[in-house]
């Protein structure tokens, strides 16, 4: 028996093994957008918020270091110790890196708003209010009314003015009705980069202020870090707690790595991959206490890793997976104290999370309140794989499955320090498995599906209107973006 069990966690290890290395299957050419070979040619600034002409402790000397460095062609941009109020988000540019020292703190300033007393169209980069003296030039404003939502709505800064007419650097993005409470408000993300192609965000403390912010940005507009179109992105070392929305969001993005950063106390999600995210990772973060999902896979986000990290205490499920997110590996984390499951797989209108491989991960109790399983999957999910993990319940069972699965495999895990559904008297699955226990696997699989960044194919952003992405190569992607040190 124990040569049996002994070969039985040779084959579950090598597989592990083997989809890490495919994860980091080697391969350095560049999109047709951006020629790798060009870029080293590039000599590279640094330049030090604090001193020379960078002198001041709003997000203004900032952002014009970071203006400076992109327009020669890239650099570091060193953020000194100091409070820095942010009355917009720092807009990152492509080939900056920006880098914090100890103390160095970015906290956004309480918002005020105005209405708008006209109607406005999609497509304009105007808006009128009743109060404009609110917003002096070189404002964060978000444009809402009660019709618009998620990506509906604006965020943008006041670049001019005339009389009651603010213009914007975006346009906006949807009709404001006027009898449908047309705002602005001045919020917005506190770092953001919008078509920013090799970047860094390191070593910096973000704080959203929301014991003053009174006013919740949605994810798809906004985080405390903020991406939408942008590709090989690194985000490491970077804090960020108190802000009232998520406090990491990238949207539509490829290539995005989040490293050993600490998320906390946000009334949002923890972390937002969403809208088309690809080939992105997720690793040795913390994400605690805060006030929705740990992590939160929204539509169509596919082909990442979720390894290492700490979810724990977050009020929503410590990671939810959703419509058309497949092909995940979420492995070696540790999933404990959240308010709802350890892993919820949501109901899918077509297609929900398959080809999710769960391996190795620490999980529970969670859900203790609702006695909630740790893991649950709904009907219509295939090609689940929960494999060698260890769990210790709350006061659900460890998998609850709904009818109408395929694939489902639940083999080599630890409920409560025994091998699971092998304590004496009870049959496989009636403690550890909820639901319908015939649609569960018990055996180990030998075809586990390639999952993660090396698994999507080259032509696998077209979605995100990029034709070609780059080999996948863990070690040189985030080359640009600074040391991983």
């Amino acid at each position: 028996m124990a040569t049996e069990k002994h070969t039985r966690r040779k084959v579950i290890t090598s597989a592990l093994k083997a989809t890490l290395a495919a994860a980091l299957a080697a391969g350095c050419e560049a999109t047709g957008r951006r020629p790798q070979a060009a870029r080293s040619e590039v000599p590279m600034k640094t330049l030090t918020v604090g001193e020379g002409k960078y002198q001041g402790t709003t997000n203004a000397a900032i952002q014009q270091a970071v203006d400076d460095a992109a327009a020669a062609g890239g650099g570091t941009v060193v953020v000194a110790p100091g409070l820095y109020l942010m009355h917009d988000a720092l807009h990152l540019k492509s080939r900056v890196r920006l880098a914090g020292r100890p103390g160095a703190i970015l906290r956004k300033v309480p918002s005020v708003q105005s209405r708008i007393p006209d109607g406005l169209g999609y497509g304009h980069y105007e808006v009128t209010v009743e109060e404009p003296d609110k917003f002096p030039i070189g404002t964060g404003v978000h444009v809402l009314d009660d019709g618009a939502g998620g990506f509906y709505t604006t965020v943008a800064t006041v670049i001019a003015r005339d009389g009651d007419r603010l213009y914007l650097s975006r346009m906006l993005n949807h009709d404001i009705g006027v009898n449908r409470n047309g705002r602005v408000v001045s919020v917005y993300p506190i770092v953001e980069a919008e078509g920013v192609e090799d970047a860094a965000v390191e070593d910096l403390l973000i704080d959203g202020n929301c014991q003053e912010e009174t006013f919740m940005l949605n994810g798809c507009r906004g985080g405390g870090v903020f991406l939408i179109r942008s590709a090989r992105v690194a985000i490491r070392r970077v804090e960020v707690r108190n802000f009232r929305g998520d406090a990491v969001s990238f949207q539509q993005c490829a290539d995005i790595l989040v490293e050993r950063c600490h998320v906390h106390h946000n009334v949002g999600h923890g972390l937002h991959p969403g809208s088309g995210s690809v080939r992105y990772i997720m690793q040795d973060c913390r994400i605690s206490d805060n006030g929705n999902c740990g992590c939160f896979y929204c539509l169509r986000t596919t082909h990442s890793i979720c390894r290492r990290n700490e979810f724990r205490d977050n009020a929503g499920p410590g990671i939810s997976v959703g419509e058309r997110d497949t092909d995940h590996l979420i492995a070696q984390n540790t999933i404990a104290g959240n308010g709802q499951e350890a892993i919820v797989f949501r109901s899918p209108l077509r297609q929900s999370g398959d080809r999710v491989l769960v391996i190795e991960n620490r999980i529970g109790p969670n859900g203790v309140k609702d006695r909630r399983p740790e893991i649950l999957i709904p009907a219509g999910l295939h090609e689940v794989h929960i494999l060698d993990n260890t769990f210790t319940p709350g006061s659900g069972p460890a998998l609850s499955v709904a009818q109408g699965c395929k694939r489902i495999s639940f083999a080599g895990n630890k409920v409560g320090g025994r091998e699971a559904g092998q304590a004496a008297g009870r049959q496989p699955g009636h403690a550890d498995i909820a639901g319908a226990v015939q649609e569960v696997l018990r055996d180990r699989p030998t075809d586990l599906p390639p999952v993660g960044p090396a698994a999507l194919p080259l032509d696998g952003a077209r979605h995100l209107n990029v034709p070609k992405l780059p080999p996948w190569n863990e070690t040189q992607m985030w080359a640009l973006a600074g040391s991983s040190t």
